[in-house]
């Protein structure tokens, strides 16, 4: 009889405390754009057009029980929405699942019965919707979303959570493991042209003294967007418009069957050294800036005006005086006075040509960083602390 009572012991350990604890595991990820444009959003039923997120949910052993929910909330002082608000609150029952799933926002909504794990099997289950944001609230954004296509501009927090457990009890008890991201949405600004140039009447007032000048732009929206850059001459014998001499042969980029440079994320760009068509003096240049961002319709772009800029003849009556390219930078980064004092007539370095060996912080370095440090102090965000001159 000790023996039989053992043994019911040891059973009822078996059924009640698995050998094997379940370890449900998510693959995948939160989706970040700079613009979501959406035809169908609808956060009274959770139906959505756009990819949000696409996770795949695995476990070290089935069969498992698992419950889904996903919160967004947001902060959009555009809408007059200032403090955190939830937009959408969705949940779905206990489900069991046998193989690997994939979970994506735009299979689950208040219709949603039915998913398939990744063998073709039917799942069932139900998805409920909580409601959650003002009335009024709700009503400016599905008027912003109606009006642009888009998401308001704003600050959006979403939440993917998964709760699981070996039986429906256990899932329904357990508490959700979360996912997080928080994106901001900003509407695509128009890019403004800074330096040089202007419109193609002014460039006489708009002259420059250097055959590597430094562009500069602004788009405070844009700071996720990737930037390009092209440059072409502006001949008024064959060209009857800015537009006409930029697509025209380009100076930059090098490549002919290239219409853009890539240049990354910036609002700044220095006129390479190499790897570029020169600019002459004397001859009048036009350039533009092109933005690439993306979206949930995939990229969008938006372009700049195209501005022209005449760079001064060196001759016939002007005491400009030509300069190395790495010295025509550092006229772009020094003040008058401080260029004058070291590289003008008859001052310590009048008619210096580099020798091609640049130290930065006591280091040798490359004409490369060098000419990326002196791009650096011209936008703003480094100083010179210290000038030194070797004989």
């Amino acid at each position: 009889m000790k023996s039989l009572s053992k043994l019911s012991v040891y059973l009822f350990l078996l059924v009640h405390f698995p050998l094997k604890a379940q370890n449900v595991t998510l693959s995948g990820t939160i989706y970040d754009y700079a613009t979501y444009y959406v035809s169908s959003f609808d956060p009274q039923t959770g139906a959505s057009d756009f990819q949000l997120f696409r996770y795949t949910l695995s476990s070290d052993s089935y069969p498992v029980w698992v419950k889904i929910s996903f919160r967004a909330t947001m902060i959009s002082p555009a809408l007059g929405i200032n403090t955190e608000t939830a937009i959408l609150d969705l949940y779905t029952s206990p489900f069991v699942v046998e193989n690997d799933i994939i979970l994506d926002n735009r299979d689950l909504s208040t219709s949603t019965t039915q998913l398939m794990d990744v063998t073709g099997a039917p799942i069932d289950l139900a998805v409920y919707i909580q409601d959650v944001i003002d009335v009024a609230d709700l009503n400016s954004m599905l008027s912003a979303i109606m009006t642009t296509g888009r998401l308001a501009d704003g600050d959006y927090t979403f939440q993917f959570g998964v709760a699981s457990g070996s039986t429906k009890g256990e899932c329904e008890a357990a508490n959700p493991v979360y996912e997080s991201r928080t994106i901001s949405v900003e509407s695509p600004s128009a890019i403004g042209l800074e330096y040089p140039g202007g419109s193609l009447s002014d460039t006489a007032s708009t002259s420059i003294y250097t055959t590597y000048p430094l562009f500069i732009w602004s788009s405070s929206s844009c700071n996720t967007c990737e930037s390009y850059i092209r440059v072409a001459e502006f001949n008024s014998s064959i060209h009857s418009s800015m537009d006409e001499a930029i697509q025209d042969e380009r100076r930059l980029p090098f490549d002919q069957t290239d219409q853009w440079e890539n240049i990354g994320i910036m609002n700044s760009y220095q006129y390479p050294l190499s790897g570029a068509l020169p600019l002459e003096y004397g001859k009048i240049y036009v350039w533009q800036i092109k933005n690439e961002i993306s979206t949930t319709s995939g990229g969008d772009e938006i372009l700049s005006p195209i501005y022209a800029f005449r760079i001064q003849e060196i001759g016939s009556g002007s005491t400009t005086t030509s300069y190395h390219p790495i010295v025509q930078i550092l006229q772009q980064v020094m003040s008058d006075d401080q260029f004058n004092s070291l590289f003008g007539v008859s001052a310590q370095l009048d008619s210096y040509t580099p020798t091609g060996n640049y130290k930065i912080n006591g280091s040798s370095d490359d004409l490369s960083n060098t000419v990326n440090m002196l791009n650096q102090i011209m936008s703003g965000t480094t100083m010179i602390t210290n000038i030194q001159v070797q004989e």
